[in-house]
């Protein structure tokens, strides 16, 4: 793996990873309650679920806006 790549794939996760932070946070100060409850009931696949609607609706006004 040439250092380009690897810098590449370095910035694609942390990428990724802030997104993913970025819709957590504000599922969490938009929806407190409901994550509260599935983090006390370990059912992630409802913050999982949310968190992808959430990225899918920022990335259509994204395309939109340009």
């Amino acid at each position: 793996m040439t250092a380009r790549i690897a810098l590449q794939l370095n910035a694609a996760v942390g990428l990724a990873s802030s997104a993913i932070a970025g819709a957590t946070m504000w599922l969490v100060l938009t929806r407190p309650a409901e994550v509260a409850i599935a983090v006390a009931n370990h059912e992630y696949g409802a913050m999982v679920a949310a968190i992808g609607r959430q990225l899918g609706s920022w990335l259509q006004a994204l395309l939109w806006f340009v």
